[in-house]
């Protein structure tokens, strides 16, 4: 047995008996694409772009049932509000999506902490007050039937600092990026591979009241079309339907637009992690049992790429878990323990090494970096 595999044993039994915090951090469930092709709004999508589907409401539900054990429960089975910590987006996929999961964490009593969540967090982001009233007056039984689009939390760097209206500096950097040999090249590369062919008629088809030209044809596009076969995908709509061989194809085009040209920067970083990670460090101190960030792939990807070489495509409903048991920070992703970077090991790092980690993404001052200063 060699010395790590020694030192892992020692740590497993060490913290075998001991209380366990979590920090959870979701993506949304499934939802509709985010850009409608001319099939799927003429045969499959009634609904706004980017809404949370009643499939995944339901993932969410599934998600908060298999967190129940928290040590969030009172004697009665009821949820305690105050063993709760909650973060979450003010889209409507994620307003969905944390009402679904509430109720599957809180059964016994979902109304009563849902509403007084409502009141304590997204009630100085409401911006319509019939829907926040028809919010208020609602058991949450049918979540689906709510008005949950109109929420707004401006200077949002705590879920959308990759966005160039949130931090306009992102604007020119993404267009030094796609400019370099590097970004380039990669995308010639991507579109002279036998994949492209399929991938190309499978967008025409799409389209079928246009005509394309493959040299017109981007990575985004790309991307944008696999989002859409995700998405249908997991409604049970058969198209698009792309081959095994495509499919992975259009995986490694998102993977690399997500993680180098969202991710390869200082100034992404800091847009996209400074607040996230403060709050995860103050979590990491934090005696609550359960502190919940609900968000999108765009947060799992950033957090991913500045923690662990681990790069996968985000999937609907998709969990980051950060486990701290005594002094030990361990991080699964989907119930699948990971390697990170916060120590030498990057299984077993303390509170103390995660944290120095951490402290190096976080700016002093986002507004000055992401051109936002106010001139006087």
């Amino acid at each position: 047995m060699n010395i790590s595999s020694a030192f892992a044993i020692f740590i497993l039994l060490t913290l075998g008996s001991c209380l366990q915090k979590s920090i959870l951090i979701t993506r949304h469930g499934a939802r509709s694409p985010k850009v409608y092709t001319e099939i799927d709004s003429t045969y499959y999508w009634t609904i706004q772009p980017e809404d949370l589907t009643e499939i995944g409401l339901q993932q969410h539900v599934n998600l908060g049932q298999s967190k129940n054990g928290l040590s969030i429960i009172d004697i009665n089975g009821n949820c305690i509000y105050e063993n709760l910590e909650i973060q979450a987006s003010t889209t409507q996929r994620v307003i969905m999506s944390t009402i679904g999961f509430l109720k599957g964490l809180c059964p016994n009593n979902f109304q009563e902490i849902i509403k007084r969540y409502f009141n304590e967090y997204y009630a100085k982001y409401s911006t319509n007050i019939e829907a926040w009233n028809q919010i208020m007056s609602s058991d949450f039984q049918n979540p689906l039937e709510l008005e949950l689009h109109y929420f707004e939390r401006p200077n949002d760097f705590m879920f959308h600092g990759h966005k160039k209206s949130i931090c306009p500096a992102i604007k020119d950097l993404k267009k030094k990026i796609e400019s370099s040999e590097y970004f380039k090249s990669k995308e010639e590369e991507f579109k002279n591979r036998p994949e492209f062919d399929e991938v190309f008629d499978i967008i025409k088809a799409a389209y079928p009241s246009k005509s394309f030209k493959k040299k017109s044809i981007t990575l985004s596009d790309i991307q944008d079309i696999f989002d859409d076969y995700q998405s249908n995908h997991a409604q049970g709509f058969l198209f698009p339907n792309p081959s095994q061989s495509a499919i992975q194809y259009m995986q490694e085009v998102v993977r690399f637009l997500r993680y180098y040209e969202d991710n390869c920067d200082s100034l992404e970083h800091f847009a996209q992690l400074t607040e996230p990670f403060k709050w995860i460090i103050s979590q990491l101190y934090s005696t609550t049992p359960l502190s919940w960030y609900s968000g999108h792939d765009t947060n799992q990807v950033a957090i991913l790429s500045a923690i662990s070489d681990f790069q996968p495509i985000i999937p609907f409903a998709s969990q980051l878990e950060i486990i701290v048991k005594n002094e030990i920070v361990m991080v699964y992703y989907n119930r699948q323990q990971i390697q990170t970077k916060f120590c030498t090991d990057g299984y077993f790092c303390t509170r103390e090494q995660t944290v120095n980690y951490l402290m190096q993404f976080i700016h002093p001052n986002l507004n000055s970096l992401c051109g936002l200063e106010i001139i006087i």
